[in-house]
Protein backbone atom coordinates (compact mmCIF):
# COMPACT_ATOMS: atom_id res chain seq x y z
CA UNK A 1 0.00 0.00 0.00
CA UNK A 2 1.27 3.43 -1.04
CA UNK A 3 2.03 5.33 2.15
CA UNK A 4 5.42 6.92 3.15
CA UNK A 5 6.72 9.70 1.04
CA UNK A 6 3.45 10.37 -0.89
CA UNK A 7 0.82 13.04 -1.81
CA UNK A 8 -2.62 12.55 -2.56
CA UNK A 9 -3.40 14.13 -5.60
CA UNK A 10 -7.26 13.20 -5.26
CA UNK A 11 -8.03 15.33 -2.15
CA UNK A 12 -7.73 19.54 -2.09
CA UNK A 13 -6.57 22.09 -1.56
CA UNK A 14 -5.20 21.31 -5.26
CA UNK A 15 -3.51 25.06 -5.72
CA UNK A 16 -1.39 24.51 -2.27
CA UNK A 17 -0.65 20.44 -3.43
CA UNK A 18 -0.12 21.64 -7.01
CA UNK A 19 2.84 24.08 -5.60
CA UNK A 20 4.22 21.63 -2.65
CA UNK A 21 4.75 19.38 -5.79
CA UNK A 22 5.66 21.57 -8.29
CA UNK A 23 8.45 23.94 -7.10
CA UNK A 24 10.99 20.76 -6.21
CA UNK A 25 10.35 19.86 -10.06
CA UNK A 26 10.92 23.72 -10.91
CA UNK A 27 14.03 24.05 -8.89
CA UNK A 28 15.19 20.76 -9.99
CA UNK A 29 14.84 22.28 -13.43
CA UNK A 30 16.05 25.38 -12.73
CA UNK A 31 19.07 23.50 -11.02
CA UNK A 32 20.10 21.24 -13.74
CA UNK A 33 19.87 24.94 -15.72
CA UNK A 34 22.33 26.57 -13.82
CA UNK A 35 24.83 23.72 -13.96
CA UNK A 36 24.51 23.34 -17.70
CA UNK A 37 24.85 27.07 -17.95
CA UNK A 38 28.24 26.57 -15.81
CA UNK A 39 28.99 24.35 -18.28
CA UNK A 40 28.74 27.05 -21.51
CA UNK A 41 30.41 29.45 -19.16
CA UNK A 42 33.20 27.48 -18.05
CA UNK A 43 33.81 25.79 -21.84
CA UNK A 44 33.67 29.90 -23.36
CA UNK A 45 35.87 31.64 -20.64
CA UNK A 46 38.39 29.19 -19.86
CA UNK A 47 38.64 27.45 -22.77
CA UNK A 48 41.40 27.22 -25.53
CA UNK A 49 38.97 26.68 -27.88
CA UNK A 50 36.08 29.84 -26.77
CA UNK A 51 33.59 30.20 -28.44
CA UNK A 52 33.55 27.48 -31.19
CA UNK A 53 33.40 25.37 -27.98
CA UNK A 54 30.52 26.87 -26.78
CA UNK A 55 28.95 26.58 -30.49
CA UNK A 56 30.24 23.08 -30.55
CA UNK A 57 28.25 22.21 -26.59
CA UNK A 58 25.17 24.12 -28.37
CA UNK A 59 25.01 22.84 -31.91
CA UNK A 60 24.37 19.54 -30.37
CA UNK A 61 21.72 20.15 -27.73
CA UNK A 62 19.09 19.24 -30.83
CA UNK A 63 20.51 16.19 -31.96
CA UNK A 64 21.29 14.43 -28.28
CA UNK A 65 17.45 15.56 -27.23
CA UNK A 66 15.52 14.04 -30.60
CA UNK A 67 17.49 10.74 -29.47
CA UNK A 68 17.09 11.12 -25.81
CA UNK A 69 13.21 11.96 -26.19
CA UNK A 70 12.01 9.19 -26.95
CA UNK A 71 12.97 7.67 -24.08
CA UNK A 72 12.40 10.26 -21.96
CA UNK A 73 8.67 9.50 -22.77
CA UNK A 74 8.74 6.60 -22.10
CA UNK A 75 9.63 7.49 -18.19
CA UNK A 76 6.32 9.74 -18.06
CA UNK A 77 4.19 7.17 -19.55
CA UNK A 78 5.24 4.57 -16.31
CA UNK A 79 5.02 7.37 -14.21
CA UNK A 80 1.24 7.79 -15.88
CA UNK A 81 0.58 4.61 -15.50
CA UNK A 82 1.87 4.38 -11.69
CA UNK A 83 -0.26 7.19 -10.70
CA UNK A 84 -3.44 5.71 -12.10
CA UNK A 85 -3.12 2.98 -10.17
CA UNK A 86 -1.95 4.68 -7.27
CA UNK A 87 -5.22 6.34 -8.00
CA UNK A 88 -7.28 3.13 -8.27
CA UNK A 89 -5.54 1.58 -4.74
CA UNK A 90 -4.14 -0.92 -7.05
CA UNK A 91 -0.82 -2.27 -5.08
CA UNK A 92 0.50 -5.14 -7.05
CA UNK A 93 0.12 -3.05 -10.50
CA UNK A 94 2.04 -0.27 -9.11
CA UNK A 95 5.32 -3.37 -8.09
CA UNK A 96 4.70 -4.76 -11.65
CA UNK A 97 5.05 -1.06 -13.38
CA UNK A 98 8.05 -0.35 -10.80
CA UNK A 99 10.32 -2.97 -12.04
CA UNK A 100 9.33 -3.23 -15.59
CA UNK A 101 10.30 0.51 -15.75
CA UNK A 102 13.29 0.61 -13.88
CA UNK A 103 14.54 -2.65 -16.23
CA UNK A 104 13.19 -0.81 -19.76
CA UNK A 105 15.13 2.09 -18.56
CA UNK A 106 18.68 0.20 -18.77
CA UNK A 107 17.47 -2.00 -21.91
CA UNK A 108 16.43 1.73 -24.01
CA UNK A 109 19.41 3.45 -22.32
CA UNK A 110 21.91 0.76 -24.15
CA UNK A 111 20.59 0.54 -27.39
CA UNK A 112 19.57 4.52 -27.61
CA UNK A 113 23.07 5.06 -26.40
CA UNK A 114 25.03 2.94 -28.82
CA UNK A 115 22.62 4.61 -31.57
CA UNK A 116 23.81 8.05 -30.70
CA UNK A 117 27.70 7.60 -30.27
CA UNK A 118 28.02 5.42 -33.58
CA UNK A 119 25.96 7.69 -35.70
CA UNK A 120 26.69 10.94 -34.21
CA UNK A 121 29.54 12.46 -36.83
CA UNK A 122 27.00 11.75 -39.62
CA UNK A 123 23.97 12.82 -38.17
CA UNK A 124 26.08 16.53 -37.25
CA UNK A 125 26.92 16.52 -40.93
CA UNK A 126 23.17 16.35 -42.07
CA UNK A 127 22.43 19.34 -39.31
CA UNK A 128 25.04 21.41 -41.74
CA UNK A 129 27.48 21.86 -38.32
CA UNK A 130 30.37 23.82 -40.03
CA UNK A 131 33.23 21.97 -40.48
CA UNK A 132 35.67 24.12 -37.73
CA UNK A 133 33.13 23.27 -35.09
CA UNK A 134 32.41 19.38 -36.29
CA UNK A 135 35.21 17.94 -34.71
CA UNK A 136 34.40 19.31 -31.44
CA UNK A 137 30.79 18.65 -31.69
CA UNK A 138 31.34 15.15 -32.45
CA UNK A 139 33.88 13.95 -29.49
CA UNK A 140 31.42 16.06 -26.73
CA UNK A 141 27.87 14.25 -28.59
CA UNK A 142 29.94 10.52 -28.34
CA UNK A 143 30.64 11.33 -24.50
CA UNK A 144 27.83 12.08 -23.97
CA UNK A 145 25.72 9.17 -25.08
CA UNK A 146 28.35 6.58 -23.21
CA UNK A 147 26.47 7.87 -20.46
CA UNK A 148 22.70 7.46 -21.64
CA UNK A 149 22.21 4.35 -19.72
CA UNK A 150 22.82 6.16 -16.43
CA UNK A 151 20.75 9.22 -17.26
CA UNK A 152 17.46 7.05 -17.95
CA UNK A 153 17.64 5.31 -14.77
CA UNK A 154 17.64 8.93 -13.14
CA UNK A 155 14.51 9.91 -15.31
CA UNK A 156 12.39 6.51 -15.33
CA UNK A 157 13.06 6.77 -11.22
CA UNK A 158 12.20 10.80 -10.95
CA UNK A 159 9.08 10.03 -13.11
CA UNK A 160 7.98 6.76 -10.79
CA UNK A 161 8.80 9.19 -7.48
CA UNK A 162 6.90 12.15 -8.70
CA UNK A 163 3.88 9.86 -9.66
CA UNK A 164 3.43 9.28 -5.76
CA UNK A 165 4.30 13.14 -5.18
CA UNK A 166 7.38 12.27 -3.80
CA UNK A 167 9.79 15.32 -5.53
CA UNK A 168 12.04 16.69 -3.36
CA UNK A 169 14.04 13.46 -3.26
CA UNK A 170 15.13 13.72 -6.90
CA UNK A 171 16.04 17.56 -6.29
CA UNK A 172 18.22 16.77 -3.81
CA UNK A 173 19.86 13.87 -5.64
CA UNK A 174 19.71 16.45 -8.86
CA UNK A 175 21.63 19.04 -6.68
CA UNK A 176 24.27 16.52 -4.77
CA UNK A 177 25.40 15.78 -8.75
CA UNK A 178 24.88 19.31 -10.26
CA UNK A 179 27.65 20.70 -7.52
CA UNK A 180 29.91 17.48 -8.44
CA UNK A 181 29.10 18.71 -12.28
CA UNK A 182 30.37 22.06 -12.00
CA UNK A 183 33.62 20.87 -9.74
CA UNK A 184 34.58 18.47 -12.79
CA UNK A 185 34.07 20.89 -15.05
CA UNK A 186 36.57 23.52 -13.64
CA UNK A 187 39.53 20.37 -13.14
CA UNK A 188 38.44 19.11 -16.63
CA UNK A 189 37.90 22.57 -18.62
CA UNK A 190 40.27 25.00 -16.88
CA UNK A 191 43.03 22.72 -15.00
CA UNK A 192 43.17 19.76 -17.74
CA UNK A 193 42.43 21.83 -20.53
CA UNK A 194 39.65 19.45 -21.65
CA UNK A 195 37.26 21.68 -23.51
CA UNK A 196 34.05 19.75 -24.90
CA UNK A 197 35.35 16.87 -23.42
CA UNK A 198 36.24 17.79 -20.31
CA UNK A 199 32.43 18.96 -19.95
CA UNK A 200 30.84 15.76 -21.26
CA UNK A 201 32.83 13.71 -19.27
CA UNK A 202 31.85 15.76 -16.09
CA UNK A 203 27.97 15.56 -17.39
CA UNK A 204 28.43 11.65 -17.46
CA UNK A 205 30.19 11.12 -14.24
CA UNK A 206 27.64 13.29 -12.44
CA UNK A 207 25.02 11.73 -13.96
CA UNK A 208 25.98 8.27 -12.68
CA UNK A 209 26.19 9.68 -9.00
CA UNK A 210 22.53 11.04 -9.29
CA UNK A 211 21.53 7.61 -10.66
CA UNK A 212 22.83 5.56 -8.22
CA UNK A 213 21.61 7.67 -5.63
CA UNK A 214 18.18 7.09 -6.98
CA UNK A 215 18.19 3.59 -7.25
CA UNK A 216 19.98 3.31 -3.48
CA UNK A 217 16.39 5.94 -2.47
CA UNK A 218 14.09 3.05 -4.28
CA UNK A 219 15.60 0.34 -2.68
CA UNK A 220 14.96 1.63 0.80
CA UNK A 221 11.48 2.72 0.07
CA UNK A 222 8.88 1.11 2.45
CA UNK A 223 6.10 2.15 -0.14
CA UNK A 224 4.84 0.11 -3.23
CA UNK A 225 7.78 1.69 -5.30
CA UNK A 226 10.20 0.24 -3.18
CA UNK A 227 12.77 -1.59 -5.90
CA UNK A 228 13.97 -5.25 -5.52
CA UNK A 229 16.83 -6.73 -7.49
CA UNK A 230 15.22 -9.97 -7.74
CA UNK A 231 11.87 -8.78 -8.87
CA UNK A 232 13.29 -6.85 -11.64
CA UNK A 233 11.29 -8.40 -14.84
CA UNK A 234 9.40 -7.23 -17.82
CA UNK A 235 5.58 -7.91 -16.86
CA UNK A 236 3.47 -7.77 -20.30
CA UNK A 237 0.27 -5.82 -18.86
CA UNK A 238 2.90 -2.77 -17.51
CA UNK A 239 4.67 -3.16 -20.51
CA UNK A 240 1.82 -2.62 -22.94
CA UNK A 241 0.32 0.43 -20.49
CA UNK A 242 3.42 2.05 -20.61
CA UNK A 243 4.03 1.53 -24.12
CA UNK A 244 0.57 3.04 -24.79
CA UNK A 245 1.00 5.67 -22.92
CA UNK A 246 4.79 6.38 -23.50
CA UNK A 247 5.15 5.94 -26.81
CA UNK A 248 3.34 8.10 -28.27
CA UNK A 249 4.62 11.22 -25.83
CA UNK A 250 8.47 9.71 -26.83
CA UNK A 251 7.67 9.85 -30.60
CA UNK A 252 6.57 13.64 -30.06
CA UNK A 253 9.15 14.70 -28.04
CA UNK A 254 11.61 12.80 -30.36
CA UNK A 255 10.01 14.62 -33.51
CA UNK A 256 9.93 18.07 -31.62
CA UNK A 257 13.63 17.47 -31.12
CA UNK A 258 14.15 16.43 -35.09
CA UNK A 259 12.08 19.67 -35.69
CA UNK A 260 14.24 21.56 -33.58
CA UNK A 261 17.59 19.97 -35.49
CA UNK A 262 15.87 20.92 -38.75
CA UNK A 263 15.69 24.51 -37.19
CA UNK A 264 19.29 24.61 -35.77
CA UNK A 265 21.22 23.81 -38.75
CA UNK A 266 18.78 26.87 -40.31
CA UNK A 267 20.80 28.57 -37.28
CA UNK A 268 24.18 27.12 -38.29
CA UNK A 269 23.95 28.80 -42.30
CA UNK A 270 24.32 31.95 -40.35
CA UNK A 271 27.82 30.93 -39.19
CA UNK A 272 29.36 30.43 -35.50
CA UNK A 273 28.35 33.74 -34.03
CA UNK A 274 24.59 33.14 -35.15
CA UNK A 275 25.33 29.52 -33.09
CA UNK A 276 26.89 31.13 -30.28
CA UNK A 277 23.84 33.65 -29.61
CA UNK A 278 21.00 31.13 -30.18
CA UNK A 279 22.97 28.95 -27.63
CA UNK A 280 22.88 32.06 -25.00
CA UNK A 281 19.30 32.47 -25.50
CA UNK A 282 18.33 29.07 -25.61
CA UNK A 283 19.72 28.80 -22.23
CA UNK A 284 18.03 31.94 -20.80
CA UNK A 285 14.51 31.30 -22.66
CA UNK A 286 15.02 27.61 -20.25
CA UNK A 287 14.61 29.92 -17.53
CA UNK A 288 11.35 30.08 -18.39
CA UNK A 289 10.25 26.92 -19.89
CA UNK A 290 11.40 25.09 -16.78
CA UNK A 291 8.62 26.27 -14.51
CA UNK A 292 6.27 26.27 -17.15
CA UNK A 293 6.99 22.92 -17.41
CA UNK A 294 6.84 21.48 -13.90
CA UNK A 295 3.27 22.53 -14.32
CA UNK A 296 3.04 20.21 -16.88
CA UNK A 297 4.56 17.16 -15.18
CA UNK A 298 2.22 17.97 -12.31
CA UNK A 299 -0.32 17.97 -14.88
CA UNK A 300 0.32 14.40 -15.74
CA UNK A 301 0.76 13.20 -12.29
CA UNK A 302 -2.73 15.09 -10.63
CA UNK A 303 -4.77 14.50 -13.47
CA UNK A 304 -3.55 10.52 -13.89
CA UNK A 305 -4.09 9.40 -9.69
CA UNK A 306 -7.80 11.42 -10.42
CA UNK A 307 -8.59 9.39 -13.15
CA UNK A 308 -7.69 5.63 -11.87
CA UNK A 309 -9.71 7.14 -8.46
CA UNK A 310 -12.76 7.99 -10.86
CA UNK A 311 -12.79 11.59 -9.76
CA UNK A 312 -14.66 13.53 -12.97
CA UNK A 313 -15.40 16.80 -11.33
CA UNK A 314 -12.09 17.21 -9.74
CA UNK A 315 -10.72 16.75 -13.61
CA UNK A 316 -12.41 18.93 -14.90
CA UNK A 317 -11.43 21.81 -11.96
CA UNK A 318 -7.38 20.88 -12.24
CA UNK A 319 -7.48 21.27 -16.13
CA UNK A 320 -8.57 24.73 -16.14
CA UNK A 321 -6.33 25.46 -12.43
CA UNK A 322 -3.32 23.89 -14.12
CA UNK A 323 -3.40 25.95 -17.23
CA UNK A 324 -3.99 29.26 -15.54
CA UNK A 325 -1.20 28.32 -13.61
CA UNK A 326 1.32 27.53 -16.62
CA UNK A 327 -0.12 31.05 -18.56
CA UNK A 328 0.80 33.03 -15.21
CA UNK A 329 4.12 31.49 -14.55
CA UNK A 330 5.25 32.14 -18.50
CA UNK A 331 4.04 36.03 -17.89
CA UNK A 332 5.91 36.65 -14.88
CA UNK A 333 8.99 35.45 -16.01
CA UNK A 334 9.46 36.58 -19.36
CA UNK A 335 9.22 40.45 -18.77
CA UNK A 336 12.64 40.44 -16.20
CA UNK A 337 13.82 38.24 -19.32
CA UNK A 338 13.28 40.47 -21.71
CA UNK A 339 14.20 43.35 -20.28
CA UNK A 340 17.45 42.33 -18.81
CA UNK A 341 17.80 39.90 -22.19
CA UNK A 342 21.13 41.35 -22.98
CA UNK A 343 22.77 41.31 -19.61
CA UNK A 344 22.31 37.91 -19.32
CA UNK A 345 23.16 37.12 -22.62
CA UNK A 346 26.58 38.76 -21.80
CA UNK A 347 27.04 36.24 -19.47
CA UNK A 348 28.06 33.81 -22.45
CA UNK A 349 29.60 35.64 -24.69
CA UNK A 350 30.62 39.42 -24.94
CA UNK A 351 30.37 39.39 -29.27
CA UNK A 352 27.90 42.16 -29.95
CA UNK A 353 27.25 40.45 -33.30
CA UNK A 354 26.18 37.24 -31.20
CA UNK A 355 24.39 38.96 -28.28
CA UNK A 356 22.11 40.81 -31.45
CA UNK A 357 21.24 37.06 -32.93
CA UNK A 358 20.70 36.77 -28.79
CA UNK A 359 18.10 38.94 -28.41
CA UNK A 360 16.41 38.54 -32.00
CA UNK A 361 15.66 35.15 -30.66
CA UNK A 362 14.99 36.14 -26.82
CA UNK A 363 12.45 38.33 -28.35
CA UNK A 364 10.77 36.13 -30.39
CA UNK A 365 10.44 33.21 -28.55
CA UNK A 366 9.77 34.26 -25.18
CA UNK A 367 6.92 36.90 -25.56
CA UNK A 368 4.29 33.98 -26.68
CA UNK A 369 6.00 31.14 -24.13
CA UNK A 370 3.00 30.69 -22.58
CA UNK A 371 0.85 29.67 -25.51
CA UNK A 372 3.53 26.87 -24.91
CA UNK A 373 2.85 26.23 -21.71
CA UNK A 374 -0.83 26.09 -21.76
CA UNK A 375 -0.03 23.54 -24.62
CA UNK A 376 2.45 21.49 -22.61
CA UNK A 377 0.05 21.54 -19.67
CA UNK A 378 -3.39 20.23 -22.37
CA UNK A 379 -1.03 17.78 -23.31
CA UNK A 380 -0.40 16.36 -19.81
CA UNK A 381 -3.86 16.67 -19.02
CA UNK A 382 -4.82 14.38 -21.50
CA UNK A 383 -2.49 11.98 -21.40
CA UNK A 384 -3.53 11.84 -17.96
CA UNK A 385 -6.58 11.03 -18.45
CA UNK A 386 -5.32 7.63 -20.73
CA UNK A 387 -4.85 8.64 -23.83
CA UNK A 388 -1.42 9.93 -25.74
CA UNK A 389 -2.12 9.25 -29.60
CA UNK A 390 -4.22 11.72 -30.27
CA UNK A 391 -2.50 14.70 -29.09
CA UNK A 392 0.75 13.02 -30.44
CA UNK A 393 -0.42 13.03 -33.92
CA UNK A 394 -1.92 17.03 -33.09
CA UNK A 395 1.36 17.78 -31.75
CA UNK A 396 3.52 16.48 -34.99
CA UNK A 397 0.94 17.75 -37.38
CA UNK A 398 0.34 20.89 -35.32
CA UNK A 399 4.03 22.11 -34.31
CA UNK A 400 6.23 19.89 -36.38
CA UNK A 401 4.57 19.61 -39.63
CA UNK A 402 4.12 23.61 -39.79
CA UNK A 403 8.00 23.85 -38.28
CA UNK A 404 9.12 21.98 -41.97
CA UNK A 405 6.37 23.94 -43.85
CA UNK A 406 8.16 27.28 -42.85
CA UNK A 407 11.49 26.11 -42.73
CA UNK A 408 11.33 24.85 -46.10
CA UNK A 409 8.93 26.50 -47.89
CA UNK A 410 8.29 30.13 -46.45
CA UNK A 411 11.55 31.17 -44.96
CA UNK A 412 12.94 30.40 -48.25
CA UNK A 413 10.49 33.05 -49.53
CA UNK A 414 11.28 35.30 -46.68
CA UNK A 415 14.79 35.77 -47.40
CA UNK A 416 14.85 36.50 -50.88
CA UNK A 417 12.61 39.78 -50.07
CA UNK A 418 14.52 40.36 -46.42
CA UNK A 419 18.54 41.26 -47.03
CA UNK A 420 19.47 42.06 -42.97
CA UNK A 421 20.55 38.34 -41.31
CA UNK A 422 18.86 40.09 -38.23
CA UNK A 423 15.52 40.42 -39.76
CA UNK A 424 15.77 36.88 -41.28
CA UNK A 425 16.61 35.21 -37.82
CA UNK A 426 13.54 36.93 -36.57
CA UNK A 427 11.39 35.31 -39.20
CA UNK A 428 12.83 32.27 -38.70
CA UNK A 429 11.94 31.90 -34.75
CA UNK A 430 8.19 33.51 -35.56
CA UNK A 431 7.31 29.69 -36.73
CA UNK A 432 6.97 29.33 -33.08
CA UNK A 433 3.91 31.10 -32.21
CA UNK A 434 2.08 30.49 -35.04
CA UNK A 435 2.91 26.48 -34.59
CA UNK A 436 1.84 26.58 -30.97
CA UNK A 437 -1.23 28.82 -31.31
CA UNK A 438 -2.49 26.00 -33.66
CA UNK A 439 -1.81 23.56 -31.56
CA UNK A 440 -2.99 24.53 -29.07
CA UNK A 441 -6.68 24.74 -30.37
CA UNK A 442 -7.00 21.75 -31.68
CA UNK A 443 -5.17 20.30 -28.69
CA UNK A 444 -8.33 22.29 -26.77
CA UNK A 445 -10.65 20.16 -28.46
CA UNK A 446 -8.80 16.68 -27.80
CA UNK A 447 -9.26 17.62 -24.16
CA UNK A 448 -12.91 18.36 -23.93
CA UNK A 449 -13.46 15.31 -25.99
CA UNK A 450 -11.29 13.37 -23.93
CA UNK A 451 -13.15 14.28 -20.69
CA UNK A 452 -16.42 13.60 -21.81
CA UNK A 453 -15.53 10.25 -23.19
CA UNK A 454 -13.95 9.56 -19.61
CA UNK A 455 -16.85 10.80 -17.87
CA UNK A 456 -19.32 8.75 -19.83
CA UNK A 457 -17.48 5.71 -19.49
CA UNK A 458 -17.62 6.69 -15.46
CA UNK A 459 -21.18 7.09 -15.41
CA UNK A 460 -21.87 3.94 -17.49
CA UNK A 461 -20.30 2.02 -14.89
Amino acid sequence: MIKANTLDMTTGPFLKKILLFSLPIMFSGLLQLLFNAADTVIVGQFSADGDFAVSAVGSTASLINALVALAIGMGNGAGVVVAQNVGAKRSDAVKRTVHTAMLLSVIMGVIIGALGFFCAEPLLNLMNAPKDVLPLAALYTKIFFLGLPVQLIYNFGSAILRSIGDTTRPLIFLAVAGVLNVGLNILFVVAFDMSVAGVALATVISQTVSAALVVIYMLKQKNDCKLSARELKIDKKALLQTLYIGIPAGLQGMIFSVSNTILQATINTFGPLAMTGSTAATTVANFIFIPMNSIHHASTSFIGQNTGAQKIKQIKRLIFTLNGMAVAIGVIITVPIIIFGKTFLGIFTDTPEAITFGMTHLITLCVPYFVCGAMDVTVGCIRGMGTSLSPMLVSIFGVCGFRFLWIWVIFPLIQKVVENPYQQYFYLFLSYFISWSITLAFQSGICIKTYKKLASRVKSE
